[in-house]
């Protein structure tokens, strides 16, 4: 095999796995809707977690960290690949999930499969922070974790150069908060409601990851009609 065979393929069998719709075949499998059109319309664990409940969010979110996130990290690692390839596996894999070529690129949030790559490299200081910021501060104290997912985007990068980390890890953790960021302002392509001011939509999509203020008001969202 050429030398550039073996990167190409653990990139490309990376992205393919993180674009694995799992969030949107085991809840079409479990309850017939479409994940995409109930609540947040983000594919991914969390909105399961409230369309379906917290058993299947808990798996599919547990699957989208280890699964997507970190297994194919440690196949790059235990092949040896030089560490800007096991960063590039890392990063796509947040990108094959975010946007999902199996979904007309639309996705989930990307934060499960990070905190996923967070583990695949062993990068258990900047792992427990942001277990801390997003499980703890967030989803126990909070009960919106918006915002702490919000801090910890933001936080990684500072955290991999804070604790000495290679640049292949802080460029990887760059990208991946601007990934993840960008995804929170796209969201699903889904324009404003009618009447709704782009710069506050923004906002909101910025800080705490919805369209509206109230968060119960957008995780309960049905299809019209």
């Amino acid at each position: 095999m050429t030398p550039l065979i073996e990167p190409i393929l653990l990139i490309a069998g990376s992205f393919l796995l993180g674009s694995a719709p799992s969030a949107y075949l085991v809840t079409r499998y479990l309850t017939g809707m479409d994940i995409r059109r109930h609540g947040s319309g983000n594919a991914g664990a969390t909105n399961v977690m409230e369309q379906v409940g917290m058993p299947v969010g808990i798996a599919l979110g547990t699957f989208d960290c280890i699964g997507k996130g970190a297994l194919p990290v440690v196949i790059a690692k235990l092949m040896d690949q030089p560490l800007s390839v096991q960063a590039a596996v890392g990063l796509v894999a947040v990108v094959g999930h975010n946007w999902s070529p199996f979904m007309k690129f639309t996705g989930g949030r990307g934060v499960a499969t990070t905190i996923g790559v967070v583990f695949g490299f062993a990068l258990w200081q900047e792992a427990l922070i942001l277990g801390v910021a997003i499980g703890v501060i967030g989803r126990l104290l909070y009960r919106d974790t918006g915002i702490w997912t919000l801090v910890a985007m933001v936080a990684l990068p500072i955290l991999t150069l804070a604790f000495d980390r290679p640049m292949e890890i802080v460029a990887m953790a760059v990208s991946i908060g601007m990934i993840l960021i960008a995804k929170r302002l796209i969201a699903n392509w889904e324009p404003p409601s009618a009447g709704q001011p782009l710069p506050q939509v923004l906002t909101y999509r910025l800080l705490w990851d919805r369209d509206v203020p109230q968060r119960t008001s957008w995780t309960r969202r049905a299809p019209e009609g």
